[in-house]
C-alpha cells in the first residue's frame, strides 16, 4: 500500500474512532455499575495490551509501518476520555468542569501531554484513582509508543539519506535553456 494510501487509511481510521467515541451510548439509568467496570477494566486492559504487542513489533522489526501503532494511542486517549466522560454521568462532581464528552477528551489529551492546565480536574476519590492510572498508561505505554515512533522516524529518514548518498542523481548532461523573455515564438 502506498504512503498516501496507508495516511488516507488511518486519517479514514482516526475519524471512525471519533464518530464512535462522540456517539456510543453511556447512559446511567438502571445498570450494574459492577458490570460495568468490569467491561471496561477489560477493554483497557485489551487496548494496553495492543499497544505493547504494537511497540514490541516495531522494536523486533524497525521496518514495520507505524500507522497501527499511532492507531493504538488514539484508541487509548479515546477510551480513557470515554471513561472520565462515564465517571462524571455516574457520579458527578468526580471531576470539575468536565461536562461533555468534549470536555472528557480535551482533559485526556492535556493529560497524555502533561500540560494540565488546571481547568478540568479530578476531585474525587474515583476520578484520581482513574487519572492516576492514565498516567501511568501514558508513562510506560504511550511514551514508549511514541520513542519507537520517533525512533521509526528517524530511522526512515538516514535510511533515505544513506541511500541518496550511494545512489547520487545524475547532474543534467546539458543544462536546461534559460528563458530570456516572456514570450518565445
Amino acid at each position: 500500500m502506498t504512503g498516501w494510501r496507508r495516511f488516507l487509511r488511518l486519517g479514514i481510521g482516526v475519524v471512525l474512532a471519533l464518530l464512535i467515541y462522540f456517539l456510543v451510548p453511556v447512559e446511567v439509568a438502571g445498570e450494574n455499575t459492577g458490570t460495568r467496570l468490569v467491561i471496561s477494566a477489560l477493554m483497557i486492559s485489551a487496548l494496553t495490551a495492543g499497544t505493547i504487542w504494537q511497540v514490541v513489533r516495531h522494536i523486533e522489526n524497525p521496518e514495520l509501518r507505524v500507522d497501527g501503532l499511532v492507531f493504538a494511542v488514539v484508541l487509548g486517549v479515546l477510551a480513557f476520555a470515554l471513561a472520565y466522560y462515564r465517571v462524571e454521568l455516574v457520579d458527578p462532581g468526580q471531576f470539575a468542569e468536565l461536562d461533555t464528552r468534549l470536555d472528557a477528551l480535551y482533559f485526556a489529551v492535556s493529560t497524555l501531554l502533561t500540560v494540565g492546565f488546571g481547568d478540568v480536574h479530578a476531585v474525587g476519590q474515583t476520578a484520581r484513582a482513574l487519572v492516576t492510572l492514565a498516567m501511568v498508561f501514558n508513562v510506560l505505554v504511550i511514551a514508549t509508543a511514541v520513542t519507537t515512533l520517533s525512533n521509526a522516524v528517524r530511522r526512515r529518514a538516514q535510511q533515505r539519506v544513506e541511500e541518496r548518498r550511494q545512489n547520487p542523481v545524475p547532474p543534467h548532461s546539458s543544462p536546461r535553456p534559460r528563458r530570456t523573455h516572456r514570450n518565445p515564438r
